[in-house]
């Protein structure tokens, strides 16, 4: 990350205005500090012709001010409504989230992405790779939990980033931390990720004292390897650096995009 991750007070989230809205700001309203937050709403809206285009601006424009309304009714914080001109969904929130600088963006996805790149409107991985912003992707099957169980890859000597991210998730409740680190084939950890495990289980011990376990996860693929782990004990949130703990293979696939709808994993990109 860019700065300092203290709390989520200033969030960007993208909305289409389907499930993927809702689902998204449910997760945003449990993350930000409700008496200080700015809420940025952004619709893209892709050119049509003059006449059309229009009265769909119009329409676009009056659902923003609905959830805009709704949300500062409901939650008593700041809302902000954008509505941006774009062939690319993907580049106009960069533009955005580049303008506002937000502590984070948190985006509802259902699509599952199995093909070429360049036939997606969105990618949250590519995007925090970017800006250099946390990015929160969420699926419908996540709408109703809560966050009771972290996993976080431990691959790098002291990652700050994550462990600032951790801080912040952990003012809201305390949650099960997992950490784990990667082997390949039959050996053990490398001397590097086995020092790094256990620096970072001290530091949250001492430091946010939420219940910690670790483990060494085996695999070729280390974002197979650690999404496998998560599903496997049933975690909320996958807490990881984007690409290079994310990238699942062929046709530039990310972790993201291939959770399923009903998937409760969240993935957390610093």
């Amino acid at each position: 990350m860019d700065t300092i991750l203290k709390s989520f007070k200033t969030v960007l989230v993208p909305v289409d205005f389907s499930v993927n809205t809702e689902v998204a700001i449910a997760k945003t309203l449990a993350l930000v500090e409700r008496d200080t937050a700015t809420i940025h709403l952004l619709h893209v809206l892709k050119p049509s012709p003059f006449y059309a285009g229009k009265a769909v601006y119009r329409e676009r424009k009056r659902k923003l001010e609905e959830w805009r309304r709704s949300i500062e009714e409901c939650a008593g914080l700041t809302v902000r409504c954008e509505l941006l001109q774009g062939h690319s969904v993907q580049r106009s929130i960069r533009k955005s989230a580049e303008s506002l600088r937000p502590d984070a963006i948190v985006i509802g996805q259902t699509a599952m992405h199995t093909g070429l790149s360049f036939a997606r409107t969105m990618m949250p991985m590519a995007l925090a790779q970017a800006t250099g912003i946390p990015v929160l992707t969420v699926k419908p099957g996540a709408l109703h939990n809560k966050t009771r169980t972290v996993v976080v890859p431990v691959t790098d000597a002291f990652p700050e980033s994550k462990l600032q991210a951790l801080e912040v998730l952990c003012r809201h409740g305390r949650p099960n931390i997992h950490l784990i680190t990667l082997v390949n084939g039959k050996n053990g950890p490398s001397d590097f990720s086995a020092a790094a495990l256990v620096h970072m289980f001290q530091w949250l011990k001492m430091r946010l004292h939420c219940p910690v376990e670790y483990a060494v996860v085996r695999g070729r693929n280390k974002a197979k390897a650690f999404l496998q782990y998560a599903e496997k004990i049933n975690a909320d949130v996958l807490l990881v650096h984007p690409e290079k703990e994310t990238w699942i293979g062929w046709w530039n696939r990310h972790t993201s995009d291939v959770l399923p709808v009903g998937s409760k994993v969240q993935v957390l990109a610093v």
